[in-house]
């Protein structure tokens, strides 16, 4: 591969969200969502680990009452199997489910929203158990 044809960016470093609260959407994404916390920087940041590159809560952001909607970057997570169940328990915790589940030609995906508005798809691909 020769510089011209060489991708200029592939390694996704971090996923940026960013949140109004850093505390209140730390204990969420922990306790709520279930991401595994990795640390972060005081009053400033926060990372959680996931199969890649870590998610990580910027303050700085501005919350909003009704989620954002698909609009710009919407950080897309894969389950092995059980999608419909995973978004009823988030339901019971009193997640915001954004779009319901819904099967594509590749899998199934629904909509999350977090405290400050920002969407999270959910995607399970076919193969897995329904």
């Amino acid at each position: 591969m020769n510089q011209e044809t060489a991708p200029l960016l592939f390694d996704a470093r971090r996923l940026l969200v960013y949140v109004e609260d850093l505390e209140r959407a730390v204990a969420f994404y922990r306790d709520m969502l279930g991401f595994r916390p990795l640390g972060g920087v005081a009053e400033t940041n926060f990372e959680f680990a996931t199969s890649g590159a870590p998610l990580v809560l910027h303050r700085d952001g501005r919350a909003s009452e009704l989620p954002r909607g698909r609009v710009g970057f919407v950080p897309s997570f894969q389950v092995a199997n059980g999608i419909h169940e995973l978004i009823e328990t988030y339901r019971r915790r009193g997640v915001r489910v954004v779009h319901e589940v819904l099967e594509v030609s590749h899998g199934w995906v629904a909509f999350i929203s977090d405290l400050d508005g920002n969407v999270l798809q959910i995607y399970q691909a076919k193969g897995g158990s329904r």
